[in-house]
């Protein structure tokens, strides 16, 4: 029962719970020892074109299959997560230079995807989109640092996917400017500020 609450049962990768426990712990850890460390967000692309196209079985055992890869690609003392989907998500605490063991990292997770995977006969081709956040520099907070490294990772995707990037406050400001918009235009609804004009 335990196992199952803390454990994703598809790939018994630790599950978003777990998680969130181990991050918060290690964020303790980092501001006591003055310690650095990352949080990356993972997303596959074309997961969804595989799932669509040969069906559920086939995109689960992909699942399996990269989970195992990534753990191959990770020390002991990190955390690979299965955030939900097909993202996941890696805790990489106790870094010396946080920047450059988090690109190598990266570096290594983009290059062991490069090679097919092959499936009940089908050779597939998947690679990630990932974002990273550093303690402290880029959030002190557990949900500052999963938000931060996820927005990163869908600058990733809007750049062209397959690669990394590290997260920058830039990268806020059109989800600052959409929200604005999406502001003012409710309020422009309920004030009747809207004419329309014929051209």
């Amino acid at each position: 029962i335990s196992f199952q609450a803390y454990h994703d049962l598809l790939t018994k990768l630790p599950n978003r719970a777990l998680l969130r426990d181990r991050l918060s712990l290690a964020i303790n850890q980092a501001k006591r020892d003055e310690e650095k460390l990352a949080v990356m967000f993972l997303d596959l692309d074309r997961f969804k074109n595989i799932n669509d196209s040969l069906g559920h079985m086939i995109g689960d055992e992909l699942l399996q299959q990269v989970s195992n890869r990534l753990k191959g690609c990770i020390r002991q003392a990190d955390t690979l997560a299965r955030f939900g989907g097909d993202e996941f998500t890696l805790l990489l605490p106790k870094l010396h230079n946080a920047r450059e063991d988090a690109s190598k990292l990266a570096n290594k997770i983009t290059n062991t995807l490069k090679t097919p995977f092959v499936i009940d006969g089908h050779e597939l081709y998947v690679s990630a989109s990932i974002g990273i956040a550093l303690y402290p520099s880029d959030g002190t907070h557990m949900d500052e640092l999963i938000k931060h490294a996820d927005v990163a990772m869908y600058h990733v995707k809007g750049m062209g996917k397959n690669g990394y990037q590290f997260y920058s406050n830039e990268m806020n400001a059109p989800y600052i400017e959409k929200l604005s918009l999406d502001i003012g235009i409710h309020k422009a609804l309920e004030n009747n500020e809207f004419s329309l004009v014929y051209q």
